[in-house]
């Protein structure tokens, strides 16, 4: 191994890790080497794979960085991440990684795998969302289908969607509640997931139903003013921030009796963290009982506070962190039916 080009193919990672916008201009926290590959589909090229965090509660992500034709070569051509978790088995990380080198080299240009990841970041913050390319996400096809993820409990009538991981507890709580109230009760969760060679498998869009019948138009989920991700000179901003690469539905009062379980639990184990050495058995076993349907890891999970008894799900975002939006969804007789948040186009990146 070249100690140079991995260290050429590390400072290339962090670089262009720093200009996504999901990393919010800022590189990445921690980085480690993994291993290198050499690509003999691809004339032998030697790549380098390293494991990285945005941010310290994160779980560790995989990123790729070499396309150098030879041991002596300083040329590095590509470098590649779709913030996925690093598989924690070996034999599972090398084979994402050559996927994504395959992905990276037979996508046409890393200029065409950039323009792709800018379409759907566009498409996540838009403010408006088209109801017949939703209601397509939720068709059963070779390389769509979607699944009841569990139920969430709503005993106040007030939904929360947030990023549970980073900013559902601690110190910078950022828990929007959304102003429109639904009938308190218990709803499914469900989600949209495609599948295609150029991306594996992705989480699309996630939907609380509220009602049986479809939706025919949405409106933006606005967030109440003292709970608003952010306050601007005219208003509020509405959405919310992901930044640990999950999302949740819960009721707004069952979010503060989870961030007093995450506190407590905090307690009991300091220096731990409430991904790595809580939430990834739940995963874990998510990935177990369908595999067919997540990544490696698990990329859902239906959690009930051991406390309080109230049910949530948590659900990989899309492509990871970033700002997205919720929408409601009313159906033809004008009434509110279904909660969604989209996160992946799947038409950007069908074969």
């Amino acid at each position: 191994m070249n100690e140079k080009q991995k260290e050429i193919a590390q400072k290339a990672l962090c670089e262009w890790l720093t200009g996504r916008e999901e990393m919010d201009g800022k590189p990445p926290k921690k980085v480690e080497f993994a291993f290198a590959l050499k690509d003999d589909e691809h004339d032998n090229m030697i790549f380098f794979v390293f494991k990285f965090k945005k941010s310290a509660m994160g779980k560790y992500l995989i990123g790729i960085a070499g396309g150098f034709p030879d041991e002596e070569s300083t040329d590095c051509s590509e470098v590649f991440s779709g913030l996925d978790e690093f598989p924690a088995d070996k034999d599972e990380a090398v084979g994402l990684a050559f996927r994504m080198i395959d992905f990276i080299l037979n996508f046409n240009s890393r200029e065409k795998v950039q323009a792709a990841f800018e379409r759907n970041l566009k498409y996540i913050s838009k403010t408006e969302v088209d109801a017949e390319k939703i209601a397509r996400q939720f068709v059963k096809t070779e390389t769509r289908f979607f699944l009841t993820v569990g139920t969430v409990d709503v005993p106040s009538g007030k939904v929360v969607v947030a990023d549970p991981l980073a900013y559902l507890s601690g110190e910078h709580v950022i828990a929007p509640v959304l102003e429109r109230e639904i009938p308190k009760g218990s709803y499914p969760a469900e989600v949209a997931i495609c599948r295609n060679r150029n991306v594996g498998i992705r989480m699309c869009t996630a939907r609380l139903k509220i009602k049986e019948t479809a939706a025919v138009r949405y409106e933006l989920a606005k967030s109440e003013e003292e709970t608003a991700a952010a306050k601007l000179r005219d208003g509020v901003m509405h959405g919310f921030p992901v930044d640990a690469g999950m999302m949740c539905f819960i009721d707004a009062g069952a979010a503060k009796n989870y961030a007093e379980f995450i506190g407590k639990w905090h307690k009991e184990n300091p220096g731990k963290n409430h991904y790595d050495d809580y939430f990834a058995a739940f995963f874990a076993e998510s990935d177990k009982a369908l595999p067919a349907y997540q990544r490696e890891g698990g990329d859902f999970i239906a959690w009930t506070n051991p406390d309080s008894g109230e049910r949530m799900v948590q659900i990989s975002s899309g492509f990871g962190d970033g700002f997205y939006q919720s929408f409601w969804g009313f159906d033809e007789s004008g009434e509110v039916c279904e909660l969604i948040v989209p996160m992946v186009d799947p038409d950007i990146f069908d074969d």
